[in-house]
């Protein structure tokens, strides 16, 4: 079904259009999610309310073909007032050392640090550089200024290289 059609019946509180646009998008929203606030289950929550969010302000949306930009913005700021909220930290220590050649080992390793890295980092490091937010779009989704998102990006930057340093030929 074209996304405009979409639109216009999930406005009308069909489900199964509603339940359709879940389906299509929840895959990527959840991982956004999971990668902001580096928990399973929260990432779980998170996703379910976004939806529920969009669905009730849905009538607010001006352009079909901006929905995923639109809901994910919804995501992004749910996401980050949940990590804004902890005050959990690990340390690097707390990390396995990956095997020496290229394995999923070490993909989870990075994932791993990236977990580790402070909460607005991490949310920074993660919109910018796997979502391809632009640093206006951070500013705005976690109402913070552009300078904050281009230095947050380079800490989240500088500690990974530092703690991947060892691991990298």
């Amino acid at each position: 079904m074209e996304l405009q059609k979409l639109i216009s019946e999930a406005l009308k509180d069909n489900r199964s259009a509603q339940k359709l646009l879940y389906r299509t998008y929840k895959d990527r929203l959840y991982t956004l999610a999971y990668r902001i606030c580096g928990d399973f289950e929260l990432a779980n929550d998170i996703l379910q309310e976004t939806f529920i969010e969009g669905f009730k302000k849905l009538h607010k949306l001006n352009e079909a073909n901006a929905f995923y930009g639109w809901i994910r913005t919804i995501l992004v700021r749910k996401a980050y007032a949940q990590v804004k909220s902890r005050t959990e930290s690990e340390d690097i220590e707390q990390l396995q050392a990956p095997v020496n050649h290229y394995s999923a080992f070490d993909v989870e390793y990075i994932e791993k640090a990236i977990q580790l890295l402070p909460d607005k980092s991490r949310a920074v490091f993660v919109m910018a550089e796997v979502e391809g937010f632009s640093h206006s779009e951070i500013s705005e989704a976690m109402n913070i200024s552009v300078g904050t998102s281009k230095s947050q990006l380079n800490f989240a930057k500088t500690k990974l290289k530092k703690w991947l340093r060892p691991y990298i030929s």
